[in-house]
């Protein structure tokens, strides 16, 4: 008897401790936990812990810490808090984030009315489309936005989702809170919002995309006209086929690299190895017939991609053409990223494991900022042509 009751209590003790975690389970204890976690990243040892910064970034926590209390969505918008406070580490292959099974759930309604013949008395506000996705951004106060969902392909995002937060920083620039389509937020700093358009992201006001570029093919080539090749590269991953393919299709293209002008688009490209691209970079150096090089980037345009931008641009000959890229490569993960989970919500965390190159922290969230900017009026391709014809 005496044993069964003692069974009974232990159960009582486990299964009330389980709900206890559960009911502490707030975006301030997610917090803590990822001011441990994030220790294990090798830019929080070069930027913090060489840097004598500990104390700098124990505040930083504590502001965060008080925009989490003070916002009445912070539940909602805890993966983006805790991206918040580990961009004050200049790395962006730290990564927290979460994908959600369901939308409805995990994604909050605007609590006010929603009406898109309101006078519009900013720059900001209006409505703004990506690809069949339409929000209304409106105002909320003097330094807040919302971006709110008025129609989408997907029935999980209906009408009242919100799918931005924007907030008006002290230095004028700004921040935000974006819902993808899939659920997953992320937070990015530094952002500008201009020319209707919400740079480092596909929001826009006139509904065009000049900017973005799905490419059909992993590598393409083409000529453009009787003074213009171009060359597509989708991605730089490095598997066994990937690898094969990149070998043959330089093997068959490079030397038809024959015009004068050479576009290279990285468009989209979220990296991978610059090996892939070293028959290229090598290839180039000998070609003594390319006159110019215009390669492309956007702000899709990250990691290794960045990279293999850089080296091109070490060759006189290159123009880095469109917006600053990603941001994305001072650190890496190397052979192996190192990996684990919030304790209550199990957002997952990825960090960096490897510093690629210190000079390079003068990009990190920025971006590589391009030679020569184009705008969003026209096919871009099209733009560098006529440049050329003039």
């Amino acid at each position: 008897m005496i044993k069964k009751n003692l069974t009974l209590l232990l159960l009582f003790i486990t299964v009330n401790s389980i709900f206890g975690q559960e009911k502490n389970c707030n975006c301030i204890n997610e917090l803590d936990t990822m001011s441990k976690l994030i220790e294990n990243a090798k830019s929080y040892k070069t930027q913090i812990k060489k840097t004598a910064k500990l104390s700098e970034f124990k505040e930083w926590k504590e502001e965060v810490k008080v925009e989490i209390e003070n916002d009445s969505l912070s539940n909602f918008f805890c993966v983006g808090y805790l991206q918040k406070y580990i961009s004050f580490i200049n790395d962006r292959h730290n990564e927290v984030y979460f994908v959600p099974d369901k939308i409805a759930s995990n994604v909050p309604t605007y609590s006010k009315a929603i009406d898109t013949t309101l006078k519009i008395t900013d720059s900001v506000s209006g409505i703004y489309y990506a690809g069949s996705d339409k929000i209304m951004v409106q105002k909320e106060n003097d330094s807040i936005w919302f971006g709110i969902t008025l129609k989408s392909n997907s029935e999980e995002w209906t009408k009242g989702k919100i799918r931005l937060r924007i907030r008006k920083t002290d230095d004028e620039s700004f921040e935000i809170f974006e819902y993808y389509q899939n659920g997953s937020l992320f937070y990015q700093k530094n952002i500008k919002i201009s020319d209707g358009r919400i740079y480092s992201t596909f929001w826009s006001k006139e509904n065009k995309y000049f900017f973005n570029k799905n490419h059909e093919d992993n590598f393409t080539y083409k000529s453009i006209n009787p003074s213009v090749d171009y060359i597509g590269i989708q991605t730089l991953s490095r598997t066994n086929k990937l690898i094969k393919e990149a070998e043959s299709f330089y093997e068959t293209n490079l030397d038809k690299l024959t015009k004068e002008n050479l576009i290279i688009d990285l468009r989209n490209n979220g990296g991978g190895s610059i090996k892939q691209a070293e028959p290229l970079l090598k290839s180039l150096k000998r070609n003594k017939t390319i006159q110019r090089i215009y390669v492309l980037i956007n702000f899709k345009t990250a990691s290794s991609a960045e990279l293999v931008a850089l080296a091109l641009r070490e060759d006189k000959r290159t123009i880095l053409v469109g917006e600053n890229s990603r941001g994305m490569l001072a650190y890496g993960y190397g052979n192996r990223s190192f990996s684990s989970k919030t304790n209550c919500s199990e957002f997952k965390v990825v960090l960096s494991t490897e510093e690629s190159n210190r000079e390079y922290g003068k990009y990190e969230y920025i971006g590589i900022p391009p030679d020569l900017i184009l705008n969003n009026k026209t096919n871009w391709i099209d733009q560098i042509v006529k440049m050329e014809l003039n």
